[in-house]
């Protein structure tokens, strides 16, 4: 793994916590069916689940805020700079969503069961749950209301409810920052490349459309999708040491795409670039003042949850370096 500027993401206290953290107590009223069988019910579209999002909503997330870095600032005030954008939604930055949602030639190697599994996935809508493919988004999401308490106003919320939207994308890792000399990195991150370029490029621009002042398409990687997420809280003036992100799950089985507390559990540490994935996220805002000293709102995904869906061949050189090494007697 190798970090780079573009691994850097600005905001820990715009990061508003939903992650559902397998030490931390979920709702047994997350789901009743398996999501795999609202799948296979039709895409899931307004099934009745109750959502894994609004559980891990009721976890007992932390606030994260910056640790001195003059040139970050939360966007905690619904007057701060660049953070009023009340008549923006998704349907006014893609007006026309793209219809491709896989590029065939990105699963040739896979088999039909999985084919289909993986068309569905990228097509999965469940407004009740506010579960949506990246593909899919509820047209009129936008960023939710400002509340002194529970402030949902840097987030990506159904605006008839306030609630925060859950993303999901199909994509294979291409590069993961968690640990670093060892030890648990402050700041993770994952890049993934969706099964879709159409779909990246519209990705990309909902996250320059999205920011302000807006950016241009060329200011923003359009062939990934980049999740970050925060491995450390805070609370009061204390810091505490960062914790390995571990909402990882394995669902290649069919049917164990379930509640966070019901699907079985991946090390994080086994994950591999070209692993398949699903990885749910949030679309959330911060701030960041410029060189001209003026405070500007950036658009992010953050990591809820990643979930293993088939496991990258490792490559031949590698895999026969490995056996030499096996056979090595010393």
């Amino acid at each position: 793994m190798v970090k780079t500027k573009n691994d850097t993401v600005l905001d820990k206290e715009s990061s508003s916590e939903t992650r559902p953290h397998k030490k931390a107590r979920v709702n047994d009223h997350e789901i009743t069916p398996t999501l795999e069988d609202e799948l296979n019910d039709g895409g899931g579209h307004g099934a009745e689940i109750t959502s894994t999002v609004n559980a891990t909503e009721k976890v007992a997330g932390s606030t994260k805020s910056a640790t001195g870095d003059p040139n970050t600032q939360p966007t905690t005030s619904k007057h701060s700079s660049g953070a009023s954008q009340s008549t923006l939604a998704v349907k006014t930055v893609i007006p026309h969503p793209t219809k491709q949602m896989i590029d065939d030639t990105e699963i040739e190697e896979y088999n039909d069961a999985l084919k289909l599994r993986l068309q569905k996935l990228s097509e999965y809508t469940n407004p009740k749950a506010n579960i949506y493919a990246l593909g899919k988004l509820l047209p009129t999401a936008t960023w939710g209301p400002y509340k002194p308490v529970n402030d949902r106003s840097k987030v990506l919320c159904d605006p008839a409810t306030g609630e925060p939207l859950t993303i999901w994308v199909v994509g294979k890792i291409a590069k993961m920052w968690f640990v670093k000399q060892g030890r648990p990195e402050s700041q993770a991150s994952i890049t993934v490349l969706p099964l879709s370029q159409s779909l990246a490029r519209q990705s990309g621009l909902l996250l320059t459309k999205f920011s302000n002042p807006t950016l241009s398409l060329n200011q923003q990687k359009v062939d990934i999708i980049r999740a970050m997420k925060w491995q450390n809280a805070k609370a009061g003036d204390t810091i505490s040491e960062p914790i390995l992100f571990d909402a990882v799950y394995d669902v290649r089985q069919e049917g164990s795409l379930k509640t966070y507390s019901e699907r079985p559990l991946w090390k994080l540490t086994d994950l591999k670039p070209g692993d398949l994935i699903l990885l749910e996220m949030k679309m959330t805002r911060y701030s960041r003042k410029t060189e001209d000293n003026k405070w500007h709102s950036r658009t992010q995904y953050e990591m809820i949850a990643i979930s293993l869906l088939h496991i990258a061949d490792l490559p031949e050189d590698e895999a026969q370096g490995m056996q030499q090494i096996d056979g090595l007697a010393i």
